[in-house]
């Protein structure tokens, strides 16, 4: 699903009486205080969805595959995601 196919779902959950935009506009209020909320805190919990949390990658040595050179890939921030309870698929 994209941001299109999203954004029709939120105007139908709406009872279809909302507009595109004011759809549109609801789902980039939702992503922009989410991303505000990781820079700020380092996670968003929600409840019965999941949890974000921002974690430091350490810097560390590669080798390219091709050229067998080594290269350092630096440092850096990485999003992860905790499905809750009760959206874990079990096999």
């Amino acid at each position: 699903m994209n941001r299109t196919g999203l954004t029709e779902m939120v105007r139908c959950a709406l009872g279809g009486t909302a507009t595109t935009m004011a759809a549109s506009l609801s789902i980039e209020a939702v992503l922009r205080a989410m991303r505000d909320g990781l820079w700020e805190d380092g996670s968003v919990k929600l409840a019965g969805f999941g949890s974000f949390t921002l974690k430091q990658s350490p810097a560390r040595r590669v080798l390219n595959p091709r050229t067998a050179a080594e290269c350092i890939v630096p440092a850096r921030r990485v999003l992860r995601f905790k499905a809750s309870p009760q959206h874990r698929y079990t096999d």
